[in-house]
């Protein structure tokens, strides 16, 4: 109780434009990244892993919940050139995720992800990322080894980014049941536990 006081001091006697920018970097975390923001420099990418230290959001946003569309087909390369269809992951509940590597609050999500395809992909579940950096291969590969990401990363044709809507904010990250209709939508930042309860509601539906 103690420390919940002086923390909350310390924010009162913080400089109008200190508290300011606290907020601003919180807002940002909760809303995600617009997809149209101006990448940074491939150095710069190394000031996101500091990012990813920053407040964690507020609150979660309740999910939009379409009416069990469904999710629209796509084929993309992969990071070795490689075509890889939506149709290959067939009868299994998908989470796909919609990121860039620019991006601080995609990239917080990544070890979440990693870990929930190691845990459930024996489980008729999969993970696909589909990058959205316009400098391509180039900084994505080099972020996949990385940061160990473990299930596969396909690159956009632009042309997928519009099949599923349009792409205005990122992350943005659709849940797919085994029978290939849309259940959830997210845009923003999520955490672990939220995707792991879609998960499980899925995989428990798809086995009755």
């Amino acid at each position: 109780m103690a420390y919940k006081i002086r923390f909350y001091l310390e924010i009162i006697k913080m400089k109008p434009i200190k508290l300011l920018c606290l907020i601003l970097a919180m807002m940002f975390i909760v809303a995600g990244c617009k997809k149209e923001e101006p990448e940074p420099p491939q150095q710069e990418q190394t000031k996101v892993k500091a990012e990813e230290k920053a407040t964690q959001p507020l609150a979660d946003k309740a999910p939009s919940a379409p009416d069990s569309k469904a999710a629209p087909s796509f084929t993309l390369q992969d990071l070795n050139g490689k075509q890889v269809s939506l149709s290959d992951f067939k009868g299994k509940v998908v989470i796909l995720d919609f990121w860039a590597t620019w991006c601080p609050p995609c990239v917080k999500e990544i070890p979440h992800f990693v870990e929930l395809y190691e845990q459930y992909k024996d489980q008729e579940f999969t993970i696909v990322g589909i990058s959205l950096d316009r400098q391509g291969v180039s900084v994505v590969k080099p972020f996949v080894q990385k940061y160990q990401v473990n299930y596969p990363i396909l690159m956009t044709d632009s042309q997928v980014d519009k099949a599923y809507g349009g792409i205005a904010s990122i992350p943005t990250t659709f849940i797919i049941d085994s029978a290939g209709n849309i259940r959830h939508k997210y845009i923003g930042y999520r955490d672990k536990a939220v995707f792991e309860t879609d998960i499980k509601a899925l995989l428990a539906e798809a086995a009755k």
